[in-house]
């Protein structure tokens, strides 16, 4: 069995933004193929984060150090 990446477990929300502008910007294709190359959210770094802020068009005022620390409200466990 193969284990889910982030980018597989990302709220649909988040993952269907992150869809759109990999069509638009490289950096957010560069950051999808990340995702999709990592299966646990601590080989994140805080830049990765950072821009899934912005290309998953995440509020950020909406955003715990929890959600950001250990992906709450972000991906599904």
């Amino acid at each position: 069995m193969r284990l889910k990446t982030i980018y597989d477990r990302l709220e649909p929300g988040f993952k269907s933004s992150l869809q759109k502008n990999a069509r638009k910007y490289s950096s957010a294709k560069r950051l999808k193929y990340t995702l999709m190359s990592k299966t646990s959210w601590y080989d994140l770094t805080i830049s990765d984060i950072s821009d899934m802020t912005v290309f998953c068009n995440m509020q950020t005022y909406k955003l715990s150090a929890t959600d950001v620390m250990y992906g709450n409200n972000i991906i599904n466990k």
